[in-house]
């Protein structure tokens, strides 16, 4: 569980992250579900496996073609805070009716603002929404070029692609350069097939997310002082928030480049009929650079940012290089026999594979007087000046082996009846001697019932197909070294003054980095699947149907140690349960006849899966992480805390409640569970579960002619959410910026709220984990929208004058429309994490609602 994502296999490439492949280089997309077709991959092949399969020239006369996409990105969801006078009035309220401070400023209610919120009259007393400020509209552009050429004997495919995205956060954006090479050349005959497969990928980026800093800035605050500085808070109230846009302009140098280059060479060789021998290496090299140059900025007269005063009065920046090399290679040779015996059909491969990952990292801080411009090529020339607190250097190197032997048999018989079965073993270096092996096995059946005599000429029935299958699948991906202890020299804290002078040499020591555990083993799942395929009516009706179950054992998790372990405990890994999934899938389809000039259709996909933790290898039987909750009986990643039992709303309901330190007309109600009058720790309970009840997708198609109209639906429904987004901005213990529900929080004369009462103490300690931040996360959106016009040269001779065979223009539309009840800022926060499940917090990246325009051309 340490990697959630499934495994890619890009042109036999394994990887778990398709970073710098091109879209448009896609020819083909497979995804295996079930154990026994994804089973043959064996370890990593749990979490599901993506085949992709890279465009290849096709014999005939050459092509080209050309895609272009121009897109507006726009800001899908609502980010709202109070305005400045709101901010004073709900202050104001919380503060029991006394006078807010912000600044140099005093307000009461009915009084006017001063001009300036400092005596200095540089800062301008404003009404700034820092949202806005730090958030825009970007454009991103992507143009691909394709070249393809190919005949009996040799196959040629090249792209070139350059995407650009500037960004929908100031001084940011996003830059991909691709170059790809498909090619083949046959010998022999065709008896010797030798290609390869390239993609070449340079990325770069500046990241930047200052949306707490945003959300939390005082909007008092003008973005410029009147002198040209960066504003920020000052005087008493306002907090210590940094200016959110000059976080991201200091930001704007800090490039991350990436050069990844993976591919494979092959070679086919076919040695009799039906026999072949193939040998494949692929490879993925990876090349990361940053130089981190973060600056200084002013800041109401105060230079904040890379300066830093020594105890000795000097000022010093702090710099950074990072570099980080990975390289991965995969050998793969495979034995494959096919026979056809009359009405029998065999097809057999053997197969043995090498795995080797190696990756090397280095980094350097340093500290150089200020202003000094450094260069980053040749950091290890600087000398440090440092405090022997706050300088790093060091580098880490990491490997891993892994060595399989596969093996596989598939047998059809009259197009009817089908038999498979497939055996890998695994070797990983990841883990301990005794426990380094694995082996998956997997089996599987089918019959095709619409191909039996008594269904021969249904006028119904077109396709109809049941199977079954079983099998197993492998999970390693922990850190290369988690069996180990590793133990660090570092002068921030493996060093000691053990002559207790306070000066002269320190003395050099070591620290632990890194608990291991020496017995872990693989994680295994064991999956079971009965399908059921249909085409009917002339194949204008389809119908797939899936029902499996999935049972995880020996789960590799990162676990919180007790303390005593210190920082190091953190990275300690266990296998620490077993966890199973029972589900069904279920995808329907309809397309009108082909043949008429209009065309018309509709694709539906369902799904639904039950979560239950069946084992854990715990004392407690139970893993709490914050609010995220693991427990036998439970599904993985659960709500655990206070159930928030309504707001006291009668000094009644507060003298007959049990004993709660901190209730008050106002403040939130906790259930006492246990009855036994008191509210403490034996009174939480699962409060939620982040796992929905099933989610779907719709998508509506119609043709006319040469057009086309597309549009796509999907949605969630049944799963909860934690909004903690709310921690901060329902509650006015700080003097942050507030959310908008504070507008309606309890007061004497509006008791019906669901809002507690302001207050800048906390004394019902009302930020705990409670049901008071689980919300329904279901939603129902408008996906997509595309229109498109298809031109031919067979019917529109103005195309052909211009030397083109075909193409295509469209516009599409992403994101436009959202129903949901979720009140935080993105109800699709990512999937099972360390740190849980659909936890919405404040580092919230905003997703887009996009416009674009694109054409499609092929000479």
């Amino acid at each position: 569980m340490w990697g959630t994502g499934p495994l890619w296999v890009i042109d036999g490439v394994q990887t778990t992250s398709p970073a710098g492949l091109n879209p448009n280089d896609i020819g083909s997309i497979q995804v295996l579900k079930d154990a026994a077709s994804a089973g043959i991959y064996g370890t990593e092949a749990a979490r599901g496996v993506i085949i992709v399969t890279t465009k290849q020239a096709e014999s005939g006369k050459a092509k080209i073609t050309l895609d272009s996409r121009v897109t507006l990105n726009t800001v899908r969801d609502n980010f709202s805070v109070l305005g400045s006078q709101e901010w004073l009035d709900v202050r104001y309220i919380a503060q029991g009716n006394v006078p807010v401070t912000a600044g140099d400023i005093t307000y009461t209610p009915g009084t006017p603002l001063p001009e300036f919120l400092d005596s200095d009259n540089n800062l301008r007393v404003s009404n700034t929404d820092w949202i806005d400020v730090i958030l825009k509209n970007s454009i991103s552009t992507t143009t691909d070029f394709g070249y393809s050429n190919g005949s009996d004997r040799y196959k040629v495919f090249m792209g070139l692609g350059y995407t650009k995205d500037d960004g929908l956060m100031e001084y940011t954006y996003y830059e991909r350069k691709n170059f790809r090479l498909n090619a083949s050349v046959n010998f022999f005959n065709n008896r010797l097939t030798i290609g390869e497969n390239l993609t070449v990928s340079n990325f770069q980026e500046v990241k930047g997310n200052s949306m707490e800093d945003a959300l939390l800035q005082n909007p008092l605050i003008p973005v410029y002082g009147e002198d040209g500085t960066w504003g920020g808070p000052v005087g008493a109230g306002l907090q210590d928030k940094w200016n959110p846009l000059a976080i991201l302009y200091i930001n704007r140098n800090n490039v991350q480049k990436t050069w990844r280059t993976f591919g494979n060479i092959y070679t086919d060789l076919n040695i009799i009929e039906g026999l072949k021998f193939s040998t494949k290496l692929n490879f993925d090299n990876n090349r990361y650079k940053f130089n981190e140059q973060t600056e200084a900025f002013n800041q109401n007269g105060s230079i904040l940012g890379n300066l830093v005063y020594l105890s000795g009065g000097e000022e010093v920046a702090r710099f950074a290089r990072n570099r980080n090399n990975m390289d991965t290679y995969i050998f793969t040779n495979l034995l494959t026999y096919s026979r056809e015996l009359g009405l029998h059909s065999l097809n057999a491969f053997i197969g043995h594979e090498v795995y080797r990952k190696d990756q090397d990292n280095s980094y350097y801080r340093v500290q150089v007087p200020y202003g000094t411009e450094v260069d980053f090529e040749n950091i290890e020339a600087y000398d440090i000046l440092a405090d022997n607190s706050n300088l790093d250097a060091y580098g880490i190197g990491a490997d891993s082996r892994r060595e399989s032997m596969f093996a596989k048999a598939s047998y059809d018989y009259k197009d009817k009846y089908y038999l498979s079965a497939s055996i890998r073993r695994d070797g990983s270096s990841r883990f301990g001697r005794n426990n380094r092996y694995a082996i998956f096995p997997t089996a599987s059946i089918g019959w095709t019932i619409s191909n039996e005599d008594f269904l021969a000429n249904s006028k119904i029935i077109n396709n109809l197909k049941l199977r079954a299958s079983w099998g197993a699948n492998g999970n390693a991906d922990i850190l290369e070294y988690a069996q180990y202890s590793i133990y660090q020299q570092a002068i921030e804290n493996s060093n000691y003054d053990l002559n207790g002078g306070g000066n002269g040499d320190i003395d050099l020591g070591v620290s632990p980095n890194q608990v291991g555990n020496p017995d872990l083993k693989w994680e295994q799942s064991y999956q079971t699947n009965v399908g059921l395929d249909a085409s009917l009516f002339d194949n204008k009706v389809t119908l797939v149907v899936d029902l499996y179950e999935k049972k995880t054992s020996d789960l590799l998790l990162q676990v919180i140690q007790p303390s005593v372990l210190g920082e190091a405990g953190k990275t300690l890994f266990f296998n620490a349960g077993d966890m199973t999934n029972k589900g069904i899938d279920i995808v329907w389809g309809y397309r009108s006849s082909p043949r008429k000039a209009f065309t018309y259709g509709a694709d539906f996909t369902f799904s639904a899966y039950e979560n239950e933790v069946t084992d854990l290898n715990s004392s407690d039987n139970f893993i709490l992480d914050g609010v995220s909750y693991t427990g036998v009986g439970h599904p993985i990643g659960s709500y655990y805390g206070y159930v928030a039992d309504g707001i006291f709303r009668t000094p009644e309901e507060v003298a007959v409640h049990a004993a709660q330190p901190g209730k008050a007309l106002g403040n939130i109600r906790y259930r006492d569970l246990n009855g036994d009058g008191m509210i403490n720790q034996d009174d939480r309970t699962i409060i939620g579960n982040p796992h929905p009840d099933f989610i779907y997708g719709i998508n509506l198609y119609a043709g006319y002619k040469s057009w086309e109209f597309n549009v796509f639906f999907d949605g969630r429904q049944g799963n909860d959410m934690y909004n903690a987004q709310r921690e901060m901005l329902d509650f006015a213990y700080f003097g942050f910026n507030h959310g908008r529900n504070t507008l309606d929080a309890w007061a004497v004369d509006n008791a019906n709220s669901l809002i507690p009462a302001l207050s800048t103490s906390d004394v019902n300690d009302q930020k705990r984990a409670s049901t008071y931040f689980v919300e329904d996360g279901s939603y129902f959106r408008l996906k997509s929208v595309n229109i498109g016009y298809n031109f031919s040269t067979k019917t529109d001779s103005f195309f052909k004058k211009l030397g083109l065979d075909a193409g295509k223009f469209y516009v599409q539309a992403e994101n436009l429309m959202t129903i949901t009840s979720f009140t935080g800022f993105d109800y699709e926060v990512p999937g099972l994490s360390r740190t849980g499940i659909g936890i919405a917090g404040m580092g919230v990246y905003p997703h887009t609602k996009t416009y674009s325009f694109g054409l499609n051309l092929q000479f």
